[in-house]
């Protein structure tokens, strides 16, 4: 009997003692289980944060890059227009018989940048291209406005520049090769501004003059459109940048 007791205390004794070490080991399970979540959401936490701050970091580059981009886009659309203005004022001459040698030759001192202006958009893509390649894109959580950001660098500034080449191209064979190769006609900036060998009115109504300013006129026109509907996109982005940074 008395073994009996004996054994059932010792059982009792180990019953406790397990309960005890279980109860030990749970608690310490729950504060490693605890301790490890706390420190995941704090890594976490503090990535959240600095992705944050790189991708407003990116906004705030490229909102520099588009503004100043932006005034070169307005000045190029000016001087886009004046020569659209000089191409359509020639083309048109021989049906404006009333025009005087005079009128001609004040338009061409203030308007004739269609001879010597040239306009090449050159986008500041440099930063980013630097967040492109750096895998930043994917930090930005407005998609919307990230897929306007990469529409305007990777379609619109890529077709802008196309369109310009293609007429810079254009006007060098078609008008800078011709103008070289007459003896009598000086379309330079210093002949026309500012009258060194002042332009003889009467050029203006060869006909080969009249035929490359009908042609150039239609992409003089296109090249101005493409500039408006591009300064309308980037006045957008702009836009959302800054609602994004609010």
């Amino acid at each position: 009997m008395k073994l009996i007791k004996h054994i059932t205390s010792l059982l009792k004794k180990i019953q406790i003692s397990l309960i005890e070490k279980g109860a030990y080991f749970l608690t310490e399970a729950i504060i490693i289980i605890v301790s490890i979540t706390i420190s995941l959401w704090v890594n976490n936490w503090s990535e959240d944060n600095k992705n944050e701050e790189i991708a407003q970091n990116f906004l705030k580059s490229i909102s520099r890059d588009l503004t100043h981009d932006l005034l070169e886009m307005k000045e190029d659309s000016v001087s886009i227009s004046r020569q659209l203005q000089c191409a359509t004022f020639i083309r048109t001459l021989n049906y404006h018989p009333e025009i005087t040698q005079d009128s001609i030759s004040s338009f061409l001192t203030s308007n004739a940048t269609l001879f010597y202006t040239t306009t090449l958009i050159s986008p500041n893509n440099g930063n980013y291209e630097a967040a492109k390649s750096a895998g930043y894109f994917r930090l930005l959580k407005n998609k919307a406005l990230l897929n306007d950001i990469t529409d305007l660098y990777e379609e619109r500034f890529t077709w802008l520049t196309r369109l310009e080449l293609e007429y810079l191209s254009y006007k060098r064979k078609n008008l800078d090769e011709w103008s070289l190769s007459q003896p009598n006609v000086d379309l330079s900036e210093n002949s026309i501004d500012h009258k060194i060998s002042p332009i003889n009115p009467t050029i203006l109504k060869i006909p080969y003059l009249q035929k490359y300013s009908f042609y150039a006129s239609r992409s003089l026109y296109e090249l101005r459109s493409q500039y408006t509907i591009l300064i309308g996109h980037t006045k957008k982005i702009l836009k959302e940048i800054e609602e994004e940074n609010k």
